[in-house]
């Protein structure tokens, strides 16, 4: 999680204070309605038991730059984005959606681990393919981009980025996309989403 660098607190517990004592005024920049940012915003929302602001933009980069110039109070962001701006000074990460903290920003704990329990949620990248694809393709396309993932000078390059490599089986893969589906169903279910 993301705040403007001139956010006058450090922590989740100052945001949540914050979007208590003002209700509704908060501003939360997302990338999109219907992305993970959004969603994001709408679980810390649930668990938080606070309203935000939600301010919706066409695509991440907008959504950063309006972080980026204080006009907007915070974000969810991919770490491949956030992690630089930080280093460079240029925002605050006062916690990560992981279940574990982040390897590259050890001193910033996750936002269950800040006052959020049971608060989760990851950006991730997969491969799929069309429903009717023969398992032997699957299973081949599977084993080559697994080799790949393991290859040191690819780890190097995706480390870079902020991205942490789990490369593993099918079934790792539907069993991971089926508790995606679960989270984000519940909280669509909660929040009363329309379908769009």
């Amino acid at each position: 999680m993301s705040v403007r660098l001139s956010f006058e607190g450090a922590t989740v517990k100052d945001l949540i204070a914050h979007a208590k004592a003002n209700p509704g005024k908060m501003t939360a920049a997302t990338p999109g309605v219907g992305s993970v940012g959004q969603l994001a915003t709408i679980e810390l929302e649930l668990l938080a038991d606070i309203k935000l602001l939600q301010v919706p933009y066409k695509g991440l980069s907008p959504a950063v730059a309006d972080v980026l110039a204080g006009n907007v109070d915070m974000m969810f962001d991919m770490l491949a984005t956030s992690l630089p701006l930080y280093r460079a000074q240029k925002e605050k990460i006062i916690a990560v959606g992981s279940t574990e903290r982040v390897k590259d920003l050890p001193d910033v704990p996750t936002l269950a681990e800040a006052g959020v329990p049971g608060y989760r949620a990851v950006t991730f990248f997969g491969i799929v393919a069309p429903p009717q694809t023969p398992d032997a393709l699957a299973d081949k396309i599977n084993r080559d981009v697994v080799e790949v993932l393991k290859k040191p000078e690819f780890i190097e390059k995706t480390k870079a980025l902020g991205m942490d490599l789990a490369p593993g089986s099918r079934a790792d893969a539907a069993a991971f996309f089926a508790q995606e589906r679960a989270l984000w169903g519940k909280v669509i279910k909660q929040a009363d989403l329309p379908l769009q």
